[in-house]
């Protein structure tokens, strides 16, 4: 093995060596599938290998205390629900064999195959890692600490989403909101339409005279474009203003103002969504080649090509490798089942199986109205590709009450599907 195989392969360094494990290998005979990140991947290969093999031993190692879906928090924003409805225990996959481990990993020995958390060590015979997103801060001049603590993304669920309800509920009546679209790629394409869907709604109801400044790199909406700008047309003309092909370039909180590379703005309100990475915990782990943002995989199995073993899934993913598929809380759900079924089949003997995956995506337009888009894809073996199946592809002739009613049942469906609570 060359040299720097081995320090991407033994990414836990010596410092953590003095650490007790907390779980040695599996007993004679039993396998033990690791899984890091109770998100809509990791929740679901974690349930789905317990249900394809029981006798696998399943592991999730969570560093936080509940899930709390990211999907739907918008709705948090603006009253719609609470943040009750989005919140959710792991005791429920505990109860179907899941071992649940609330940690957080700091390394990884893929040698001798196991992960260090902050607690314990945790051996593994196979490895899914499932860390989400991070910021890419460092494109935006002053966008610090105080700053992150002024103009909250809220894209990460928590209490961010809190944080910019209870900002949003301040508004004078008005006032100014002003919210950023981050560059593509990024988590949930429509997620920023949709909230500017619904907080336009929100003033529109609730704060007279208040206008909301979208700006957005994009030269037009790049998600369900033909939708929402047909809703905004006709109920937010006089609420959004819409900036196209404006990247914001530094913030300044003594101003309450973000800097774009053509305007200064003001707003009382700042929702700032910074352009996006893979998590940092798969630069960590070795995960993400030199010089690149996201972790490349093979399309058949969504193992990583960088350490073998290992699975990464979720919106991590590097999507020129794992296909053309959104980074969605759907799509991580659909990875999670596509991988638990490789791994099941690679620790039988047995054949890969052929992956398909789905995607579907309700967006509100207003409190009662949504939209929607679907998706299929298909893994080509000839190609070594996942490809679109055109005839899978759906949108939304329109915006409706009942779409809006179809949306309030995705949630407790795919929660349900995950967690099987």
């Amino acid at each position: 093995m060359r040299r720097r195989d081995f320090i991407r392969y033994t990414a836990v360094g010596l410092g953590a060596l003095s650490l007790a494990p907390s779980l040695s290998l599996a007993g004679a005979g039993r396998k033990r599938v690791v899984v890091i990140g109770g998100g809509y991947g990791g929740l679901t290969a974690a349930r789905y290998l317990k249900r394809l093999n029981p006798a696998i031993e399943v592991v999730l190692i969570e560093r936080n205390e509940k899930f709390i879906s990211c999907p739907i928090s918008n709705w948090v924003l603006v009253d719609k629900w609470p943040m009750a409805n989005i919140s959710f225990s792991y005791d429920s996959l505990a109860g179907q064999g899941v071992k649940v481990v609330r940690d957080e990993i700091i390394g990884l020995d893929a040698i001798a195959g196991y992960v260090q958390g902050k607690a314990g060590r945790y051996a593994y015979d196979r490895l899914i890692v499932s860390p989400g997103i991070d910021f890419r801060d460092e494109l935006i001049e002053g966008y610090d600490q105080r700053a992150k603590d002024a103009f909250p993304h809220a894209w990460h669920a928590g209490p961010q989403t809190l944080q910019l309800q209870q900002q949003l509920a301040d508004l004078p009546a008005g006032g100014t909101v002003m919210m950023t679209v981050p560059a593509s790629p990024y988590r949930c394409p429509p997620g920023p339409y949709e909230r500017a869907s619904l907080i336009a709604d929100y003033l529109k109801k609730n704060k007279p005279g208040a206008r909301l400044i979208v700006v957005d790199p994009h030269p037009r909406i790049a998600s369900k474009t033909g939708l929402f700008q047909s809703a905004w047309d006709d109920y937010y003309q006089d609420v959004i203003d819409y900036r196209t092909e404006q990247t914001v370039v530094g913030v300044d909180v003594d101003k309450n103002s973000i800097r774009t590379q053509t305007d200064e703005i003001n707003a009382d309100v700042i929702n700032l969504i910074p352009g996006q990475k893979a998590a940092e915990l798969a630069f960590t782990l070795g995960l993400v080649p030199e010089g690149e943002l996201w972790a490349p995989v093979k399309a058949q199995t969504l193992e990583s090509t960088m350490i073998p073993g290992v699975y990464v899934i979720g919106d991590a993913t590097d999507t020129r490798t794992s296909g053309p598929m959104p980074k969605s809380g759907y799509v991580a759900n659909s990875m999670g089942k596509v991988v638990a079924a490789a791994i099941v089949a690679d620790l039988a003997g047995k054949k890969t199986p052929i992956p398909w995956f789905a995607n579907t995506c309700y967006s509100m337009v207003s409190m009662t109205e949504a939209i929607y888009i679907t998706g299929v894809y298909y893994y080509d073996p000839v190609l070594d590709t996942t490809i679109t199946v055109n005839e899978g592809t759906r949108v939304s002739g329109g915006r409706s009450a009942l779409y809006g009613r179809y949306a309030e049942d995705w949630g407790p469906a795919i929660w349900s599907d995950m967690l099987g609570a």
